[in-house]
């Protein structure tokens, strides 16, 4: 099964506040709409390549469907999505690679336009995109669902390229991403600054985090394993620091990663470049 990142979910309590953290650094929001069941709404950052942030966020109707812990914890990352051009068989795929499975289920949202964007979606393993991510083909034309923002057009960002799960047992959740996607083994890299011990698999879109410190280690103990961290990519790290507000660049393994310059999103929203 192919890993293409569809998206990134991240928590907000508030998601005015995350739409202003994300405009105080550069990147754009646009306001995506109600999900069907009207617990949740979001805003969006779409990137060039399609792919895209979601911010999420209780309407205040009833307890979120979706991640009512990381919503109401202000958490930031808390699930990540592939796409999928046959999610029944992907599914049929991951069973027999011995994968718990759940789904497809129908979903859908209400764009502030009014039209009406509808998908389906299903949970590799027994949660909703914690640590595996969760699938999802669309019903309804993906140009409708999402469309990359003009702004981030023929910039330095490309898009959603690594997503940073965290785990106490980095082995054994490498494990389940051998049975899902065939993947070399990670390899353990210096990661500076961010508070664990990194795990890569060459080539994928996800790294494995075992927290070294109380940062990290709180948050696992409060939300579990789940996504701590998104990297978006650039082939341009200098122009992307004169377009962005971000901070100075870090060792990331043989690659370098420069974090959002901003409280609510520092090491968990970078821009990576990476050593070809």
């Amino acid at each position: 099964m192919d890993m293409r990142i569809d998206h990134v979910a991240t928590a907000w309590t508030d998601r005015d506040e995350g739409e202003a953290a994300c405009r105080a650094v550069g990147l754009p929001t646009t306001y995506g709409g109600e999900h069907a069941d009207g617990t949740t709404d979001m805003s969006i950052v779409g990137f060039p390549d399609g792919s895209y942030l979601e911010l999420i966020t209780n309407t205040g109707e009833a307890t979120p469907s979706r991640w009512p812990e990381f919503i109401a914890g202000d958490a930031g990352p808390c699930a990540w999505c592939i796409e999928t051009d046959d999610i029944r068989e992907s599914l049929r795929r991951s069973l027999d690679a011995g994968l718990r499975v759940a789904g497809p289920d129908r979903d859908g949202r209400g764009r502030p336009d009014g039209l009406h964007v509808e998908w389906e979606t299903a949970i590799l393993g027994d949660t909703l995109g914690h640590t595996l991510p969760f699938l999802i083909e669309d019903r309804t034309p993906r140009r409708y669902r999402i469309t990359p923002d003009p702004e981030l057009a023929d910039g330095p960002l490309l898009g959603i390229s690594e997503v940073v799960v965290l785990t106490k047992d980095a082995a054994a959740l490498a494990q389940d991403f051998d049975r899902a996607f065939r993947l070399a083994q990670p390899e353990t890299v210096d990661a500076d600054g961010f508070g664990a011990t990194l795990h890569r698999f060459p080539g994928a879109a996800v790294a494995l985090a075992e927290p070294e410190g109380n940062r990290l280690g709180g948050r696992l103990g409060d939300f579990g394993p789940a996504p701590c961290a998104v990297l978006v990519e650039t082939d341009d790290l200098d122009h992307a620091q004169d377009a962005f507000s971000l901070a100075d660049p870090v060792r990331w393994g043989d690659d370098r990663v420069a974090w959002f310059d901003h409280p609510r999103l520092e090491r968990r929203l970078g821009v990576v470049e990476y050593a070809h």
